[in-house]
């Protein structure tokens, strides 16, 4: 679980960096357009390794056993599992798939998005919504993962 909490927090990261380089980055500044498609091929394949190694280690926390985590949570809080571990579970499955939508409009666009004024503000947002997601996400894991480890 280490390799998916550090692929976490990896993303979110990148997502700041895309949200910097939309902000201040223009065509003139040499090498913008491949640190952005570059960043956007890291950030694409790190939330499919996130998905993956968050399939992975869940399985155990799904057992049924008496001291299995989901077993321990629902005994201390179930409102924690019910609604933040329920809804970070569904709401990681359309990140990757997000995250492969910009990253193939960067590749297409390239330096048209810091040209075309229409594309970037639409690149800023889809950038933006997406950190603002990934972080509601990895609020809703850390919370529970939190009182499991402090039990």
């Amino acid at each position: 679980m280490y390799i998916h909490s550090f692929l976490t927090i990896f993303s979110i990261m990148i997502g700041a960096i895309f949200v910097a380089l939309f902000v201040f980055a223009n065509e003139q500044r040499k090498g913008a357009m491949k640190a952005l498609m570059i960043l956007a091929l890291v950030t694409t394949v790190a939330l499919f390794a996130l998905n993956i190694t968050g399939l992975i280690g869940y399985t155990d926390y799904r057992l049924q056993a008496p001291d299995s985590p989901k077993s321990i949570i629902l005994g201390l809080n179930p409102f924690v599992h019910e609604v933040y571990f329920s809804t970070m579970e569904y709401l990681s499955i359309p990140g990757p798939i997000w995250a492969t939508m910009i990253t193939w409009l960067i590749w297409h666009y390239k330096e048209q998005i810091f040209t075309n004024t229409a594309i970037k503000n639409s690149m800023r947002v889809l950038v933006g919504l997406a950190v603002s997601y990934a972080i509601v996400i990895a609020f809703s894991g850390i919370v529970p993962t939190r009182l499991e480890a402090v039990h």
